[in-house]
């Protein structure tokens, strides 16, 4: 399926639309442009789609943009930075659960900006001009035969993952550990928690392909300090190779493997433990939950 995707030029357009945000980030002296999840997205549209990401596609266009919006505008309000995060979040979910909206990538729009502290909308307006340019690319490219169903998901999930991902950022805030605030991790858990059939086995592979990614995306930003466009299109290359050495395509990958690029702290070493540690505790987490759901659900059934 990667060759293909490669050879029909699908492949080269996602990767084009990357090169273009790096570009245009280092041609404009705007760091703000760069939102690591662009990657992930036109991977998880282009290359290997995400049937319920293209299920609806202007979804993919005015969520994270809105998100991105609310959350810099969060930045406005005169509270501490985790409150604000904490608010934003919720604000989030929310709205995500109101519009029925199954897109994880809309929490690190809304988080990233606030996070970072970004008190103009660069962010925002250039997330959504490249999303945009991905909600016409999952016009063409998807196929109707291959959509998922319903969108529907069950408040108690949402509201315990929601909790569970404003404990993790807390305890990150409290411990200092900015590499534990994986953005693109915790819009992949949001996604899996609300998967029926999310397991144990599900996790080796994607926790595998996380980790590595973040080791030598760190790995190619210390060989190639202050190239931008150079570590960027050097890691998402990595990425989509590991994506095929593994055999599974993780969309988020790309967006870890640009982070970086964004705060010094995840360009340390520092930053793949950050990674292992934050996927496999809450993937750990989600599958248990799962779990549990289904135990108790087969014990009501017979009762």
């Amino acid at each position: 399926m990667f060759w293909e995707a490669f050879k029909s030029g699908r492949f080269i357009s996602a990767y084009l639309l990357v090169f273009l945000m790096l570009a245009v980030a280092v041609a404009s002296h705007q760091r703000d442009i760069l939102f690591p999840e662009i990657a992930g997205m036109a991977m998880g549209v282009m290359v290997f789609p995400v049937p319920h990401w293209v299920k609806n596609p202007v979804h993919l266009w005015l969520s994270p943009t809105i998100g991105a919006f609310i959350g810099t505008s969060m930045n406005f309000l005169s509270m501490p930075p985790l409150p604000k995060i904490w608010l934003g979040l919720i604000i989030i979910v929310i709205l995500m659960h109101v519009f029925r909206v199954n897109f994880g990538p809309t929490i690190p729009a809304a988080l990233l900006p606030i996070f970072l502290g970004l008190h103009n909308y660069t962010f925002a307006i250039s997330t959504a001009i490249f999303t945009f340019v991905i909600m016409a690319a999952a016009f063409k490219f998807r196929d109707p035969n291959k959509l998922s169903g319903s969108d529907v998901r069950k408040v108690i999930d949402t509201v315990i993952i929601t909790l569970i991902l404003a404990l993790w950022i807390g305890l990150a805030f409290s411990t200092k550990l900015n590499v534990l605030i994986i953005p693109p991790v915790f819009a992949l858990i949001f996604e899996l928690f609300h998967t029926e059939k999310f397991h144990w086995k599900m996790i080796s592979p994607r926790l595998s392909v996380l980790t590595v990614t973040a080791i030598l995306s760190v790995g190619v930003y210390h060989l190639m300090p202050g190239s931008i466009i150079g570590v960027g299109v050097i890691n998402v290359l990595i990425t989509f190779i590991l994506c095929k050495l593994f055999k599974t395509p993780v969309p988020v990958a790309f967006g870890v493997s640009l982070m970086p690029l964004i705060v010094p702290d995840w360009g340390t070493w520092a930053f793949p433990v950050g990674v292992f540690v934050t996927t496999g505790f809450l993937m750990c987490f989600s599958a248990a939950y799962r779990q549990f759901t289904k135990r108790h659900a087969v014990l009501a059934a017979r009762t």
